[in-house]
């Protein structure tokens, strides 16, 4: 069998040209998608388009070579045929080519099987994440729920009686409540995130949630250009005509009801989420149920396992 290395060295020449031509409009159009913000890939290609860039880019420095590889081996044998030496046409016994078939078999056998034990590892990785990530959430939750006991006490009667009235978006009760929810948030060791759910004071609104976002550093500067670096909080608010998730509307209609209702799903709704560490209850103004409020906290890491894993949620109602 000749091999015929100019026949070779053409058509690696022009593979190379060609691959690298996709390899250029992949970076051009991953750079443009990925620091430009555009969203112009498909989602598929977008999850792996680091990896099919490598893999061009891979593909085309192999042909670079196959093509050099192949165009010295014509000048070699140009130059052996100007000084008449010639070799015997090369020879591919019947033993060697199946040696050579079960070597190539017995590479993708291998791919495989270290495929496999990669995807049974994985899934024990993934197994033994599951179990971490249930265990801290359940603890970290029942912390909560020891702190929200607590923390339900600190509200005044000025306030829950505001709430009773619905006059909460009055300026000093307003300010009173902002002062309250900040002070409870940075006086607990993670910070949490805290939640209030009211019903609204007019309609169409249903509900009416404030929250407040966990401490962070307000930086500014003086008349002296000298830097002044205080600790602030961002308070929130959001009207509900309608609670949009039917499992979260049911619990949030028991709970002002007084009664529990242990969630049995995922759930990530507009006020409760039990796929982080969280906790909830209810304010009590002479007996009467004036709000609901929630407690979160966050893991991180376990990406990959967070999406079947949640917690029923306290397991007796909180009240004041």
């Amino acid at each position: 069998m000749k091999i015929n290395y100019l026949l070779i060295s053409r058509l690696t020449t022009n593979l190379t040209l060609f691959v690298f031509i996709l390899f250029a409009a992949g970076i051009i159009l991953w750079t443009s998608d990925e620091f430009l913000d555009w969203d112009i890939l498909p989602n598929w290609i977008d999850n792996y388009a680091q990896l099919i860039i490598v893999i061009f880019g891979f593909f085309a420095v192999l042909l670079v070579l196959s093509s050099l590889l192949s165009s010295l081996a014509v000048l070699a044998e140009f130059a052996a045929k100007k000084m008449g030496v010639s070799a015997p046409p090369l020879q591919i016994s019947r033993k060697r080519k199946v040696i050579l078939l079960i070597v190539i078999v017995m590479v993708f056998v291998n791919f495989f099987i270290f495929h496999q034990i990669d995807k049974y590892r994985e899934q024990a990785r993934l197994a033994k994440n599951r179990v971490e990530f249930q265990e801290k959430l359940n603890k970290q939750s029942q912390e909560l729920d020891r702190s929200l006991s607590q923390i339900i006490t600190l509200f005044p009667d000025s306030i829950l009686q505001a709430m009773h009235k619905k006059s909460l978006l009055e300026k000093q009760t307003g300010k009173e409540l902002v002062k309250l929810l900040s002070a409870i948030s940075a006086s607990l060791p993670e910070i949490p995130q805290i939640a209030l759910l009211m019903p609204a004071a007019h309609h169409p609104y249903k509900y009416h949630k404030i929250w407040i976002t966990p401490e962070y550093d307000y930086r500014y500067y003086d008349e002296s250009d000298e830097e002044i670096v205080l600790k602030g909080h961002d308070t929130h608010q959001q009207f509900f005509t309608q609670l949009p998730n039917v499992v979260e509307r049911e619990v949030i209609e028991v709970l002002f009801k007084g009664k529990i209702k242990p969630l049995t799903q995922h759930l990530n709704g507009k006020f409760l989420n039990n796929s982080e560490p969280s906790s909830w209850g209810i304010l009590k103004y002479q007996e009467k149920i004036v709000a609901l409020i929630f407690l979160k906290e966050d893991i991180e890491g376990y990406r990959k396992v967070r999406k079947t894993i949640f917690h029923t949620g306290p397991k007796t109602l909180i009240s004041n």
